[in-house]
């Protein structure tokens, strides 16, 4: 059993691909929590190799966070979240 290649082979000879064209992310300044404390909903979740990332809808807007833990092997000692605005 084969299974497709997630995503897309790259490349203009692929049959049926399309471009890859630029993507405007605006940086949001509002940590995850805080984004569903006002109302966001989380509409996709998944954990990629550098922790989870979400998707929000807030509004009219869709908005990706990143999600990094607190964890003994970083510096780092509290969760952080990097959140963009895709429209």
């Amino acid at each position: 059993m084969s299974f497709a290649q997630w995503p897309p082979e790259a490349g203009a000879k692929v049959v049926g691909n399309t471009i890859e064209l630029p993507t405007t992310l605006k940086p949001v300044a509002i940590p995850l929590d805080q984004l569903l404390n006002q109302g966001a909903t989380i509409i996709t979740a998944q954990h990629d190799t550098n922790g989870p990332t979400v998707t929000l809808k807030k509004g009219q807007h869709y908005i990706i966070c990143m999600v990094s833990g607190a964890g003994s092997a970083k510096d780092q000692n509290i969760a952080t979240s990097r959140c963009y605005a895709m429209n």
